[in-house]
């Protein structure tokens, strides 16, 4: 039962971002939020199981990258940059900026997630360069590039600059970061300035 009331709070979050109640998820179920409250104690109880569970989802998704041989480093790297839990349920970024307003130790946790855990990617980068696959580069400014571009990504003025979910925004900054933004033209000469001054 427990997660047959998961499920609804997820399809929830989809459709209404944070903004349901206990009241509206026993509804849809067709039972009474006593029910619900033997498996949830809150609202927010809810939300974290479901963080807990995307992060673990992340974890796991990763490590199936990372032991797939039929990929090599960079292709692992591309792959593990743009990971999100299976059924993601934050695909609209402004339900991150709901869950950073609203329960912001929840938010922590996500927010740890996105800083820290950086080791398998530190060891595909690795891989990468010693295969010549990668350019030799300055690994930490690459993980806080990201981090920081995916930060500013969650600001919901951004966001609403944008108009794009989540998971197609970690792919075109995946691609800006390891492909860059040339077109593959004649090579901008030394000292020359492609319309920016």
């Amino acid at each position: 039962m427990k997660e047959r009331i998961t499920e609804v709070v997820r399809e929830e979050i989809m459709k209404r971002g944070l903004k349901f109640s206990l009241r509206d998820i026993a509804a849809s179920l067709g039972m009474s939020t006593k029910t619900i409250y033997q498996y949830y104690e809150s609202k927010e109880h809810m939300i974290s199981y479901i963080v807990d569970q995307s992060i673990a989802d992340m974890r796991e998704a990763e490590q199936e990258v990372m032991n797939d041989t039929s990929l090599n480093a960079a292709q692992k790297l591309r792959m593990a940059l743009v990971i999100l839990p299976r059924g993601f349920v934050f695909k609209d970024v402004h339900v991150f900026h709901d869950l950073k307003q609203r329960y912001p130790q929840l938010w922590r946790e996500v927010d740890a997630y996105i800083k820290h855990g950086w080791d398998n990617i530190r060891i595909l980068i690795q891989e990468g360069v010693a295969a010549g696959i990668l350019r030799p580069f300055h690994v930490e400014l690459f993980i806080q590039t990201y981090i920081g571009a995916l930060n500013q990504l969650m600001d919901i003025h951004v966001a609403n600059k944008i108009e794009l979910s989540l998971d197609k925004v970690l792919v075109q900054m995946v691609e800006f970061l390891m492909q860059g933004i040339l077109d593959g033209g004649p090579e901008v000469k030394s000292g020359e300035r492609s319309g920016a001054e």
